[in-house]
């Protein structure tokens, strides 16, 4: 291997072990604390206000409050919590809706929704105290994925790779890290989290901005962690035709997604034509 290629394997190994790290960091305090909750006093929802709580503290250290300084910059910057202009978030919201519902659309054509739980303390909680544990839920499990995928891990390859490979090295670990659900259950869903990595890096890259890709992955999640935890229920098994049918409106959920994308790369094409120059800190 050349020195130059010894270079671009550690950069890339660093900026990917950041971002996973970012994940990790946001997401277990809050698997913990509800884990604990559930435990020690399942009807004192006393997690819920505290997950609020550690819902903004997240945000706003990732986002560049809070100590050190020296890394305050920094963290604003590969977080990319940016704001954006309301035609380009509508555009990228559409975007990113209508090729999460394509998706949603072929699996339940597949017969692959998520299943409904079985008993589990979760399910004998009170709907609201569900409803809220899970709204948070989504919210820690967004701002973990997002920010420490499509922004810390996303933001630094997509200079040192390129967009293409970015996406793709995101999209791929974004699959692995559900690993945690089972092999068989990473088997089964795979391609819908590679598929689903693949819309939000792209929505990410675009805009330059995790804002997009951050709502749309939160109400996703509220509705699988509904249908995982029997809040919201299925109505059965899908019939031949209601399936053609999901596979068919897929096809016009996906060409609006696309035609939606295509716009949006116009609209923001001055956020990566003038690119933050910028040097990396260490």
């Amino acid at each position: 291997m050349t020195h130059r290629t010894l270079q671009v394997a550690g950069a890339l190994l660093k900026h990917v072990g950041l971002g996973l790290a970012v994940v990790i960091a946001v997401a277990i305090p809050w698997s913990a604390l509800a884990a604990f909750n559930l435990r020690l006093s399942p009807h004192v929802p006393w997690a819920i206000p505290v997950g609020i709580a550690y819902v903004f503290l997240a945000m706003a250290y990732l986002n560049g409050s809070g100590w050190p300084s020296s890394t305050s910059a920094a963290r604003r910057r590969y977080f990319r919590a940016q704001p954006l202009g309301l035609m380009e978030f509508g555009w990228a919201f559409l975007a990113g809706l209508a090729g999460v519902v394509t998706l949603w659309l072929l699996f339940a054509a597949s017969g692959y929704l998520p299943a409904q739980a079985t008993h589990s303390n979760e399910t004998d909680l009170p709907p609201l105290v569900l409803l809220g544990a899970i709204v948070i839920g989504a919210a820690v499990t967004a701002i973990a994925e997002e920010g420490g995928i499509r922004g810390f891990m996303q933001a630094r390859l997509e200079r040192l790779v390129g967009p293409a490979a970015a996406i793709a090295t995101t999209s791929v670990f974004f699959a692995l890290i559900h690993l945690s659900h089972g092999v068989v259950a990473l088997v089964q869903y795979g391609p819908f989290y590679l598929a689903a990595g693949a819309v939000y890096g792209l929505l990410a890259y675009l805009t330059q901005s995790i804002l997009p890709s951050l709502l749309l992955h939160f109400l996703g999640d509220v509705l699988v962690f509904g249908l995982s935890f029997s809040l919201v229920h299925l109505s059965g098994p899908l019939g031949t035709n209601t399936r053609a049918f999901l596979a068919l409106f897929a096809i016009f959920a996906a060409c609006a997604s696309g035609a939606a994308f295509f716009r949006l790369a116009r609209l923001t094409a001055g956020k990566r034509s003038h690119p933050d120059t910028q040097a990396e800190p260490d």
